[in-house]
């Protein structure tokens, strides 16, 4: 389907530009919700999506534990957390997506609902991915069936910045993540970038708009808990996949984090979704061949976690 085609089918459901000014963050939120199931291809069988409560600095958090079928005993086990600006996105808005996850690794996926903007601005988000994640490697392992030493985290966009963030906090307790197109900094936003890189589900526009909901301070945006892309430090950090996606206005910035990356040692795979927007995870029901793709990065973080 050609980007104008995908275009028409988000704005049916008032995605077309969910950052405006002009839309409440619940209307923005249940518009997405109302609009994911339609342009997600349907998910593959799974044995089970259970729903967790995780405690949180803010009291118990939401979660979905999604287990792939055939799977006994405690395992390797992804903790995924949803992209959306840090205003949109949920369990529901990712369900889908955490299902394909699930089932082509076939390694539990743990999804978490952390707080949004701008009922919840920075570090609200940062704060309940850390509890988290704390919890499933602390006393959660047993009742998630998760295998501590074979713990990875995941992403896309706001969440692929979470992930990335979490992956520096917590390295020496992560093996693998995969961070999906991640919105790693909110420091430079006035960026000059080619028309073709304006997404329907992103643009670098938005990035302002992202910026006042979630940092009412202005200077927290240097803080490398949400400018992952500012940490000086990156030795010892997991196992990369990093996948990106060539017509998004974050594509040079995870390229930057790649190289980083690699200058520091660790291993990276990158993957480039060739004219394909911002969101393409979610939209493999409407964009061909990017189930392929997203098939493609659950195997990488399940034959990591597999591995001896």
């Amino acid at each position: 389907m050609e980007a104008s085609n995908w275009s028409r089918a988000l704005a049916k459901f008032g995605v077309d530009d969910p950052f405006s000014p002009d839309r409440t963050a619940p209307h923005m939120r249940q518009a997405l919700r109302t609009a994911a199931p339609h342009l997600d291809t349907k998910a593959p069988p799974i044995a089970s999506a259970d729903a967790v409560s995780i405690p949180g600095p803010a009291g118990d958090m939401d979660g979905r534990l999604y287990t792939p079928l055939h799977l006994d005993g405690p395992g390797p086990c992804i903790l995924f957390l949803h992209g959306g600006g840090y205003v949109i996105g949920d369990l529901e808005t990712h369900d889908i997506l955490c299902r394909r996850l699930a089932a082509k690794a076939c390694v539990r996926v743990l999804a978490l609902d952390y707080r949004l903007a701008p009922e919840h601005a920075f570090p609200a988000a940062t704060d309940d991915t850390l509890a988290a994640f704390d919890w499933l490697a602390g006393e959660g392992a047993a009742q998630i069936g998760a295998d501590i030493s074979k713990l990875a985290v995941a992403g896309d966009s706001a969440g692929g910045g979470l992930a990335a963030m979490l992956g520096q906090q917590r390295r020496s307790k992560i093996v693998f993540q995969l961070l999906i197109y991640p919105l790693m900094q909110l420091v430079e936003r006035r960026r000059k970038t080619l028309k073709a890189l304006e997404g329907h589900l992103f643009s670098a526009a938005a990035l302002g708009e992202i910026a006042r909901a979630y940092l009412p301070d202005e200077s927290a945006a240097s803080d490398v808990l949400v400018s992952p892309l500012l940490e000086d430090d990156l030795i010892g950090l997991p196992q990369t996949y990093l996948a990106a996606a060539e017509l998004d206005p974050l594509l040079d910035e995870g390229i930057a984090y790649r190289d980083r990356l690699r200058a520091a040692g660790v291993e990276v795979e990158y993957v480039l979704g060739k004219t394909l927007p911002h969101g393409y995870f979610n939209l493999t029901g409407v964009l061909p061949g990017t189930a392929d793709l997203v098939d493609q990065a659950a195997r990488a973080v399940g034959d990591a976690l597999r591995r001896d």
